[in-house]
């Protein structure tokens, strides 16, 4: 029985182990600038092109690790948060995956566990291994839609996490006191409701008000800043929605929206329409999460004061068919549509 037991503990701590690569770089730079990629990987991106079958989250990692190869002045973090298994179906396996690379060389690769729902065991990870304090910093999250309220899950898949826009806004702060830019690769989340969270914590950001086919913004264009460290954010975020609009706009045929969003600009007028968007919020049954958004300023709760566009821009195609294929216009906002 001894035997069985010590074997038992054994097991215990073997699988308990964690598994980190670390190099000694050539050379250690104090970074120009700082990107933090966090790409929600849980086995349900797939998607067609060409018929061709593609992973988005790994295509996003792939890009990430690009970026972090080509950083020369800077450092890149990445955190794939890859779905926890068990292993003998009680054990904990830790299957998310840290890259840290500084001046283009990957300085160390981990695996690791969440802690609870939200991203704080990313940005204790953060605090250790960065190489300094940047003046730039850039965060990334590509995933599922953030919803608005802690009393809706964030995704089916994973019905027990518990995070919601509070939630990541309040995680992004405590990475840094404040990003130049945070840029969302997920659906419906260029709203009221997370413009008015992640305000002081970012100065813009990039969304899209709507359903942004495949999750997938491109990032390429932050090598502006290993050209010139010193390029204006407006400059930065424009590019990267730009690229970003025109290479989905020659993909999809369904609506293709992009925001820039001034947080700054817009939390001049702002708070009054997000405490609106609240309260219609809370009337809100569970499955309308899992619907797409719908212009603000065409919901009933707006009223006659439609949402200014007032440090926003958006770049915007209607879809190719459909009962809103004929819009011309669709402002920077979007919101969930109850009835």
């Amino acid at each position: 029985m001894l035997k069985y037991f010590s074997v038992f503990i054994l097991l215990i701590v073997f699988l308990g182990c964690s598994t980190t690569k670390q190099t000694t770089p050539k050379n250690v730079v104090q970074p120009a600038y700082t990107l933090v990629y966090v790409i929600h990987g849980d086995g349900n991106y797939t998607y067609h092109l060409n018929s061709k079958k593609y992973q988005a989250d790994e295509e996003a990692l792939a890009q990430a690790m690009s970026m972090g190869e080509s950083a020369k002045t800077g450092e890149v973090l990445i955190f794939h948060q890859k779905p926890e298994r068990k292993r003998l179906l009680f054990f904990p396996k830790k299957d998310r995956v840290f890259y840290h690379y500084n001046g283009g060389e990957l300085v160390e690769k981990t695996v690791y566990s969440p802690i609870d729902g939200g991203l704080e065991k990313e940005s204790d990870l953060f605090a250790r291994v960065k190489s300094g304090s940047s003046k730039r910093a850039v965060l990334l999250y590509y995933g599922h839609e953030i919803p608005s309220d802690s009393s809706l899950v964030y995704h089916r898949s994973q019905p027990g996490q518990n995070f919601d826009i509070n939630t990541f806004a309040d995680d992004v702060g405590d990475f840094r006191k404040k990003f130049d830019l945070v840029i969302l690769s997920t659906c419906n989340n260029g709203s009221p409701a997370m413009a008015k969270a992640l305000t002081g914590k970012a100065d813009l950001m990039v969304a899209s008000p709507r359903n942004l086919h495949l999750s997938h913004l491109q990032s390429s264009k932050l090598n502006m800043l290993e050209e010139d460290p010193a390029v204006a954010t407006e400059l930065l975020a424009d590019s990267i929605a730009v690229h970003s609009f025109d290479r989905l706009s020659g993909m999809v045929q369904t609506m293709v929206t992009v925001g820039v969003y001034n947080l700054k600009k817009t939390s001049d007028y702002l708070d009054g329409y997000a405490k609106k968007y609240e309260a219609y919020l809370s009337d809100r049954k569970q499955e309308t999460l899992f619907t797409d958004n719908s212009d603000c300023n065409t919901l009933p709760f707006i009223g006659n004061e439609k949402i200014s566009d007032e440090g926003t821009k958006l770049y915007f195609k209607p879809a190719a068919f459909g009962r809103e294929a004929r819009l011309k216009y669709h402002s920077a906002w979007g919101c969930k549509q109850i009835d």
